[in-house]
C-alpha cells in the first residue's frame, strides 16, 4: 500500500514537471533579443546585451533572482524571499533603482531592517555581469562592454 502511494506521488509530480517545464521553456523563448542597458547613457553609449546568448546558456534565476517563482539563491535575501512567486515584471529596473542603493525599514529593530544591501541599477548591473564574466572569463574592462559618448570622451580625456 505504501509503495503504490509512492508510485503515485512519483507519477503526480513527472505529469506537474511535464506540464509546467514546456511552459517556462516557452517563456525563456519569448524574452527579448537584445536589451539596451542605457543606464550611463550621459558618459558612454547602450550597451546592447545579447540576451538571447546569455539565456540560451543560462538559466533565468542566475541573473533574474527573485523574479522566476523559483525562490531566491541570495543567501540575505532567503529569510523573506525563499518561496517567492513569479514576479509581473523581470526587469533590473523593477527592484533596483536608477537612482542608486535602496532602503527600507519594518520597524525600530535593526534585525528588522531589510534592503539595506539592495544596490542601485549601476551596482546590481555590475555585480552581476562582472562576477559573471570573471567566471566564465570574459572581459571585464569598461570598454570590453562601453563605447564612450561624445561626452564621456571629453570628460576623460580632459583627466589625462
Amino acid at each position: 500500500m505504501k509503495w503504490a502511494k509512492s508510485v503515485r506521488a512519483i507519477c503526480c509530480s513527472l505529469v506537474v514537471t511535464a506540464l509546467t517545464v514546456p511552459v517556462m521553456a516557452m517563456e525563456a523563448e519569448d524574452a527579448p533579443e537584445t536589451v539596451s542597458l542605457d543606464v550611463l547613457q550621459r558618459l558612454y553609449e547602450a550597451v546592447e546585451f545579447d540576451h538571447r546568448l546569455h539565456a540560451d546558456g543560462f538559466e533565468c534565476a542566475s541573473c533574474h533572482h527573485h523574479t522566476t517563482g523559483g525562490g531566491t539563491r541570495q543567501p540575505v535575501c532567503v529569510k523573506c524571499h525563499a518561496d517567492s512567486p513569479e514576479a509581473a515584471e523581470v526587469a533590473c529596473s523593477a527592484c533596483h533603482s536608477a537612482e542608486g542603493p535602496t532602503f527600507g525599514r519594518t520597524g525600530e529593530k535593526q534585525e528588522d531592517r531589510y534592503h539595506i544591501d539592495t544596490p542601485g541599477l549601476l551596482g546590481a548591473l555590475h555585480l552581476q555581469c562582472l562576477g559573471c564574466h570573471r567566471t566564465e572569463g570574459a572581459g571585464v574592462g569598461c570598454e570590453d562592454c562601453h563605447r564612450l559618448s561624445p561626452a564621456g570622451v571629453e570628460r576623460f580625456s580632459a583627466q589625462r
